[in-house]
C-alpha cells in the first residue's frame, strides 16, 4: 500500500511538474515572439534573428513536454519529427538575411510543422470534430505556406513578420487554455441554471450597462458609453483604477449602489456554488449530482 501511494505521489508531482514546465515554455515562446515583431518593425533584423532562433528551440523543447505527458510511440515519433524541424527553422533564420525567399522558406516550414502536428492529432483521435476542427486548420495553413511565397517587393520580412504574429497568437491561446484546462465550465454552467446564478449575473450585467448609458451622459469626464462601462466595471469589481471619476450627484450615487451590488453579488454568487457543492458532495444518491456526472461522461 505504501508503495502504491508513493508512485501515485511521484505520478502526481510528475503532472505538476510538467505542467510548470509547459507554461513556462509556452510563455517563453509568447514573449520571444513579441521582441521579434518588435525588432523586426524596428528593421533590426540582426536582434531579430536571436529571438526567432529562440522561439522555435523553445517550441521544439516544448514537443519534448508533450512526449512525458503522453508517453505513447506516436508522441515520441512526432516529438522527433517536430524538434527536428524547429531546430532547422531556428539555423534557417541565421542565414535569412535580407534573403526573402529564406524568409519564405522558414515561414512555409513552420506551416509544415503545423500540419503534420495536426496529422499526428488526427491519428490519436479520429471522432467527428476532431477530424473537421484539424482538417480546416491543415488546409488554412496550407493555403498560408503558399501564400508566403508571394513575392513582396521590399518587405522581404513579411513572411516571418507574419510567422511570428501567428506564433504570439498560438502561444497567447496555449497559456489561456493551460489556465482554464482543470475548469469545467459545462458543470459551472449547469450549476449556475440550477442555482439561479444565471439570472444574477445577468441582472448585474444589465444594471452595469444601464448606469454605464446614465454616467456617460451626466459625467463630462466619462465621455463616451465605452468609457462609462468600463467605470462601471472597475466600480463593480472594486479595482478602481482611478483613470476616471464621477463628480455630478447622480453619478455618485449610481457609484455608491453599482459598488454595494457589486460587493454583495460577489459574495451570494461565492456561496450559492460552494454550499450546491456542500449538497451535493459525498451523496450518491443525489439526483444532481448523478445528472452532472452523466453529462460529463457522455461527453467524454
Amino acid at each position: 500500500m505504501a508503495k502504491n501511494n508513493i508512485f501515485k505521489l511521484s505520478e502526481d508531482a510528475m503532472r505538476i511538474l510538467l505542467i510548470v514546465v509547459g507554461s513556462v515554455f509556452t510563455t517563453l515562446v509568447l514573449v520571444f515572439s513579441v521582441m521579434a515583431t518588435i525588432e523586426i518593425q524596428k528593421e533590426n533584423l540582426a536582434g531579430a534573428s536571436g529571438y526567432i532562433f529562440a522561439i522555435f528551440l523553445t517550441m521544439g523543447l516544448s514537443r519534448l513536454v508533450t512526449f512525458l505527458k503522453e508517453r505513447t510511440k506516436i508522441s515520441f515519433l512526432r516529438f522527433l519529427i517536430l524538434f527536428a524541424l524547429n531546430v532547422a527553422l531556428g539555423v534557417l533564420v541565421f542565414f535569412a538575411k535580407d534573403n526573402h525567399y529564406f524568409y519564405s522558406l522558414v515561414g512555409g516550414l513552420f506551416c509544415l510543422t503545423v500540419i503534420i502536428s495536426r496529422i499526428f492529432k488526427l491519428i490519436q483521435k479520429h471522432d467527428i470534430r476532431s477530424i473537421v476542427l484539424n482538417s480546416i486548420i491543415i488546409l488554412l495553413f496550407a493555403l498560408l505556406a503558399i501564400a508566403l511565397f508571394v513575392p513582396y517587393g521590399e518587405a522581404f520580412v513579411a513572411p516571418i513578420l507574419i510567422v511570428c504574429f501567428i506564433v504570439a497568437i498560438s502561444a497567447l491561446l496555449e497559456v489561456l487554455s493551460n489556465a482554464f484546462s482543470q475548469l469545467r465550465f459545462k458543470v459551472l454552467f449547469k450549476i449556475m441554471f440550477r442555482t439561479y446564478a444565471l439570472e444574477i449575473i445577468l441582472g448585474l450585467l444589465s444594471m452595469m450597462v444601464a448606469s454605464a448609458m446614465i454616467i456617460s451622459y451626466v459625467e463630462d469626464s466619462i465621455p463616451s458609453f465605452g468609457d462609462g462601462l468600463w467605470y462601471t466595471f472597475t466600480v463593480v469589481t472594486t479595482i478602481g483604477f482611478g483613470d476616471y471619476v464621477s463628480t455630478t450627484v447622480v453619478g455618485r450615487i449610481l457609484t455608491v449602489i453599482l459598488g454595494i451590488y457589486g460587493i454583495v453579488i460577489v459574495a451570494v454568487l461565492t456561496s450559492i456554488i460552494v454550499n450546491f457543492y456542500n449538497e451535493t458532495a459525498g451523496k450518491k444518491d443525489s439526483k444532481e449530482l448523478k445528472e452532472i456526472h452523466s453529462e460529463e461522461k457522455k461527453r467524454k
